[in-house]
């Protein structure tokens, strides 16, 4: 006798058909560019640039640090449950506490943003 439950998961991973992409909600702000750059140690940095900006993010477990080159706009760390609101340091520098999971970074004071990343 087989299960119903189990025929019913097998049933869900046996589809080819790939699920529906979400088209990206329209939020205002410009993408910035990711930048291919060599990394070496057990952090993971991304680099994001727009024009002549560059946005700098190292994460480790459950920290992102960042420097932004213009130091007097906030940063805005977005994850799906929450938003934090972040002052740079005169030399351009934040850092948060983030989970495990997607996180956006905007710099609402010149309209970009990073698009999604995982932490």
């Amino acid at each position: 006798m087989r299960d119903p439950l189990l025929d019913e998961i097998a049933g869900l991973f046996g589809s080819d058909t790939p699920p529906p992409a979400l088209a990206p909600r329209p939020t205002g702000l410009a993408p910035m560019a990711p930048v291919d750059e060599p990394v070496r140690g057990p952090s993971r940095q991304l680099v994001f640039h727009l024009g002549a900006g560059r946005l700098h993010l190292q994460l480790d477990p459950g920290h992102l640090t960042g420097v932004l080159d213009d130091s007097g706009l906030a940063v805005e760390i977005h994850a799906p449950s929450s938003v934090q609101a972040l002052r740079p340091d005169p030399e351009g520098w934040f850092r948060a506490t983030v989970r495990p999971g997607p996180v956006c970074v905007t710099v609402p004071g010149l309209g970009l943003t990073t698009g999604w990343f995982v932490a």
